[in-house]
């Protein structure tokens, strides 16, 4: 019987560590708009709409989209407008998740 006690005190115990890991591992998300400045395939530079030039992560599983149809990330080319989703601690250690090449907005 005392064994039947240990078990919900056990599930307790490992459910409380695993809440204290994500909320650990939790980043903002951020939203980048505005022009390529510079493009590798592991970094992306974009120059925001308000003429910050941001440096932003990229890897094997960020998306890359054009007229909602994915694409290669060679579509990211210098002077094309996108749309930036990433996730990281700082807009300036983030990483993209989704980047989509939009036509360029009126200012």
């Amino acid at each position: 019987m005392h064994t039947h006690l240990m078990k919900p005190r056990l599930a307790i115990a490992v459910a409380v560590t695993l809440l204290a890991v994500a909320s650990a591992g939790a980043h903002d998300e951020f939203r980048i708009i505005g022009t390529i400045i510079g493009a590798q395939p592991t970094q992306l530079q974009v120059k925001s709409r308000e003429g910050k030039a941001l440096s932003i992560k990229l890897n094997e599983e960020t998306l890359v989209y054009r007229d909602n149809k994915k694409v290669a990330k060679a579509e990211l080319k210098t002077g094309r407008f996108v749309v930036v989703d990433a996730l990281g601690d700082t807009i300036d250690d983030s990483l993209a998740l989704e980047v989509r090449i939009v036509p360029s907005l009126p200012k």
